[in-house]
């Protein structure tokens, strides 16, 4: 394989070599408790320096997904089949009963704001009194999503104390929404995760995030929750049912 693309730039080389050696992991090419080729090995596949090299397994060391030790051979810690049942997320608006007892909410700021921010999305018209909740979502202890939520005023107010703490937002927006929500829309995009997200939801620095924008309208396309979610790339999956593409119809 070629990794020409390895260079110097805004993501350092040992981050680069990190998330090729974390594919290789996390895609189970790699399986667990196997022994991964050595430093010097693994310099001359990639081109790079021994140093870069050993950067990097410290970095995936720190992530758990390595087990290094000085005078021993270093080895995958990661059971992908373990991973696939501890990590059963989807970013479906059809997935919000799914809180589960392993689900976990840290608010980290909340607070009632006029109007809605900037959009990349348009559609919608803005109704007023907003209610602005950041937090992190966890599942098992371990962070998996970061998020910025602004819910109408009006609809928080019916939300049950505390409420917000233990049930996903929006669970609570669709069961407390009168008039109820005639619409909801989503779209995602992959991106690299920022200094802030990267130290709430302990990933490297750079790696891969998938992105979500989420709204629900009201009628009239009256906006009643706009979210925009940040998920950790292991912890992000969806489903969909093809079928209509590729089955002729009689």
């Amino acid at each position: 394989m070629n990794y020409s693309m390895l260079q110097p730039g805004p993501v350092t080389l040992y981050a680069q070599v990190a998330s090729i050696l974390r594919d290789r992991i996390v895609s189970g090419t790699w399986k667990n408790r196997e022994d991964i080729p050595t430093l010097d090995e693994l310099a001359k596949q990639l081109s790079v320096a021994r140093v870069t090299v050993r950067q990097a397994v410290q970095m995936l060391s720190s992530e758990g997904l390595l087990s290094s030790q000085r005078g021993r051979r270093t080895y995958v810690t990661y059971d992908l089949g373990e991973a696939a049942d501890r990590s059963p997320l989807f970013s479906s608006v059809g997935s919000v009963d799914s809180e589960g007892v392993n689900y976990g909410v840290e608010i980290l700021s909340r607070e009632k704001v006029a109007g809605l921010p900037p959009r990349q999305i348009t559609t919608g018209v803005a109704m007023g009194d907003y209610v602005r909740i950041r937090k992190i979502d966890s599942h098992s202890g371990v962070p998996y999503a970061m998020s910025e939520n602004y819910i109408a005023a009006s609809v928080v107010r019916r939300f049950p104390k505390g409420a917000e703490k233990k049930v996903k937002l929006s669970r609570l927006t669709r069961d407390y929404a009168n008039p109820p929500i005639e619409k909801a829309f989503e779209a995602i995009t992959i991106g690299t995760i920022g200094y802030e997200e990267a130290t709430r939801l302990q990933a490297p620095l750079s790696s891969a995030v998938a992105k979500v924008t989420r709204l629900f309208f009201g009628p009239e396309q009256a906006i009643i929750y706009y979210g925009t979610l940040t998920y950790r790339s292991e912890r992000f999956r969806i489903e969909r049912d093809i079928t209509d593409l590729v089955v002729k119809q009689a």
